[in-house]
């Protein structure tokens, strides 16, 4: 009586697509748009990655840490808007970038959904995708992934397309669909074994199909990436320096591998109605009562392209969800597709209702995180710990803190745009660990620590080891935490919130004179 969830017929997809299908992509485009550019104007310093991209637009440099997809988009946006040389208008020109591309992924998917499934496939898939949390955050900052993501997502529609009804024009944008790939973060480069496929099984004319796809990528990958010929030392020397965090682990930590985090991941990412969408769909792949003879070749593609994804990010000990964006929205797409599975047989009726049933379910689920998420972005956890700063610690005292903690400093660089600024003068730089031992600051008369969970918790964590050559700063950084947090009296602290930017874990600490027997009780917060 289970199986009849998975008796399901394919039916032939789409060669082409009706004005209707664009117009809702085209819908979903804007709606995306709208709702992504949202909450988008918070400092430029509350990423720690976002000055330095603004600054290499403000001064025409490129470090090539990744390819160049976000920063050349920026570049015209920042153009276009005349953000000039301030570091906070050029990054909110960077974050409208970010939010251009998660959109355009959007749209991209509910073609490929349109393509495979139909109208309202393509609107399952494209209200999974808007209001998707995760994608929601990552597209305010700029960063590469929502590019990667859009060019993936872009990729996936063009294969669709030549593996449906192969054309030289369709090929060519295969190709530049994986240049857009490989120019949002390296790792786009997964594509390319993909993109051979569909040459070789219309194999009558491989070679000009071939010729087309090399031709698309080769234009599209110049057009963008061009300043890396111009410096390809630069680029060769910071591709290695990338590729050996992908490897070995960054900032000193690495762990064993595989690794599990994923999984993680993409639980919080997605949710318990999407995890049984897709249960169905991967129990109809393995042909539990399913036809999977007739599952379209573009299709397995896309289904399994994201597993194997996800396998290779296990065997990297350098971690963060952003990282996951991809399969993100390649999951949701295939949840879509799994509540409109046509279904022939006597149960075809109470199977849909079940489908369609999940598929609400996950919606207003979604829904609920990205109403959560959305709310992170409207409250300022620093901006409390600034105001608490300002009432209670002596204007002329000295504060040691955090990279992540970002009290902003006037003798900052990626401070610069800030709106405000403490009286107190500010030291520390990635750690504030690196300022000196805790007896060190008592000497120096320093009484105030600020540090955030981001930075100091890799210290604690079981999973993780430094490297042997980091062995000696792990170890004196590791000491500095534990004397603070057993020594320090705690004045202010607040827990992480939705969103890690806005929000972070932090812990404001006096910490006491040696010979300070009994400290006084710290003010409330």
């Amino acid at each position: 009586m289970v199986t009849f969830f998975f008796t399901i017929d394919q039916p032939a997809p789409r060669a082409t697509l009706s004005w209707r299908h664009w117009a809702i992509a085209a819908a979903f485009f804007a709606l995306a748009l709208g709702v992504f550019t949202r909450h988008d104007h918070f400092p430029s310093f509350y990423h720690p990655d976002e000055p330095s991209k603004a600054r290499q637009l403000i001064q025409g440099e490129f470090n090539f840490n990744h390819p160049l997809l976000l920063l050349q988009t920026s570049r015209v946006v920042a153009y276009v808007t005349k953000a000039g040389d301030s570091q906070q208008a050029v990054t909110e020109a960077g974050r409208f970038s970010s939010a251009l591309f998660a959109s355009a992924a959007i749209a991209c998917l509910v073609l490929v959904a349109a393509h495979l499934r139909g109208s309202w496939a393509a609107v399952a898939a494209g209200l999974l995708l808007v209001t998707n949390s995760q994608l929601y955050e990552l597209s305010h900052y700029m960063k590469e992934d929502p590019a990667l993501a859009m060019g993936i997502a872009a990729f996936f529609l063009a294969l669709v397309r030549c593996w449906i009804a192969p054309s030289p024009v369709r090929f060519l944008l295969l190709g530049a669909a994986a240049a857009l790939a490989i120019s949002g973060k390296y790792i786009g480069a997964l594509v390319l074994p993909v993109a051979i496929l569909p040459i070789f099984v219309h194999r009558s004319r491989w070679a000009c199909w071939l010729g087309c796809t090399l031709a698309g990528l080769a234009l599209v990958l110049v057009a963008i990436n061009y300043p890396m010929i111009e410096g390809f030392t630069k680029f060769a020397n910071n591709v290695g320096e990338e590729m050996d965090y992908a490897v070995h682990g960054h900032k000193g930590l690495t762990r064993s591998v595989p690794h599990g985090v994923y999984t993680r991941v993409f639980a919080d990412a997605t949710n318990p109605f999407i995890w049984a969408l897709l249960a169905i769909y991967g129990a109809g792949l393995f042909r539990i009562g399913y036809r999977w003879r007739n599952l379209h070749a573009s299709e397995w593609a896309l289904a399994l392209f994201p597993v194997a994804y996800m396998l290779i990010l296990s065997f990297s000990p350098k971690t963060h969800h952003r990282y996951f964006l991809p399969d993100t929205l390649i999951f949701c797409a295939l949840a879509a597709l799994a509540a409109f599975h046509p279904v022939r047989d006597r149960f075809s009726r109470i199977s849909l209702i079940v489908r369609h049933v999940l598929l609400g379910g996950a919606l207003i689920w979604s829904f609920t995180m990205l109403v959560r998420v959305d709310g992170g972005f409207q409250n300022d956890s620093r901006q409390a710990l600034i105001e608490y700063v300002k009432k209670n610690v002596p204007p002329d005292a000295i504060i040691v803190q955090d990279k992540r903690v970002n009290l902003p400093s006037r003798d900052e660089k990626r401070h610069a745009d800030s709106p405000y600024f403490v009286d107190q003068k500010i030291l520390g730089k990635l750690f504030a660990a690196d300022v000196g031992t805790i007896d060190e600051l008592r000497a120096r008369g320093i009484h105030y620590v600020a540090v955030a969970n981001d930075d100091y918790n890799r210290f604690f964590l079981k999973t993780h080891t430094p490297r042997p050559e980091e062995r000696a700063e792990y170890d004196r950084r590791k000491a500095f935490y534990k004397q603070l947090f057993a020594e320090g009296n705690l004045l202010w602290q607040c827990a992480s919130g939705p969103q890690q930017y806005l929000q972070p874990a932090l812990k404001f600490y006096y910490l006491p004179p040696k010979a300070e027997a009994n400290p006084p009780a710290p003010p409330a917060p």
